[in-house]
């Protein structure tokens, strides 16, 4: 190499490296930033599910802890926990009260739940379905069935469990005709569980219905 070459390369390096210098004293602070930023965002990230791990663990030995038969305890549990696990410490003092024989204060405090917006059918149709089958024996069977009629629609995700008790509450109201309609809809529908197929049939066949020609 000549040494013009040799300069133009040194003279071409420094330009470079004083290019470089340059480019890093105007944007270097930015790059570090951003570095820093990203590094506050994956530890967060990490603390937050860390956290998330650790507040379910809690969550759930509350749950745990708690006697399920006792309304106390199910008290207790309502002021330790928050989010969705209040709906379901709400339900399991629902439940508590009714074991408790306190049926009344029960199908309120499912109800209440049940009229909650924000909660979506899985949690406010399972309230509303409770409410009626802990209190069924005392309620109108018009004013029942007009309960559990929103809850038979398709696609509600206790539907064919509604179908069942709207059945029963036809049977006891002398409604035979509708209430083998529910029944045989139950025993034809796929997504039927065993159990609830076997009871439809028994309720059928006992209630003087025929079973569809289809499963007989």
């Amino acid at each position: 190499m000549s040494e013009t070459d040799s300069f133009i390369q040194e003279v071409t390096e420094e330009v470079r490296q004083d290019r470089m210098f340059r480019l890093w004293k105007k944007y270097g602070p930015y790059a570090v930033a951003g570095v820093v930023a990203v590094v506050a965002v994956s530890a967060g990230l990490n603390w937050m599910k860390h956290r998330a791990v650790e507040t379910a663990r809690e969550t759930g030995g509350a749950f745990i802890a708690a006697d399920i038969a006792s309304v106390e305890d199910q008290e207790t549990l309502i002021g330790s926990v928050d989010g969705k696990a209040v709906v379901i410490a709400r339900l399991r003092l629902a439940a508590a009260k009714a074991e408790a024989g306190e049926i009344d204060a029960a199908a309120a405090l499912y109800r209440e739940v049940a009229g909650e917006a924000d909660l979506g059918a899985t949690y406010a149709d399972l309230a509303r379905l409770q409410a009626v089958r802990i209190s069924v024996a005392a309620m109108d069977p018009a004013e029942a069935i007009a309960e559990l009629d929103p809850l038979t629609v398709e696609g509600a995700p206790y539907r064919l469990m509604a179908m069942e008790l709207r059945a029963i509450v036809r049977l006891n109201s002398g409604d035979t005709e509708s209430a083998h309609s529910d029944l045989n809809a139950i025993i034809a529908d796929p997504q039927a569980t065993r159990g609830s197929s076997e009871r439809a049939v028994a309720l059928l066949l006992s209630s003087g219905g025929e079973l569809p020609m289809a499963v007989q």
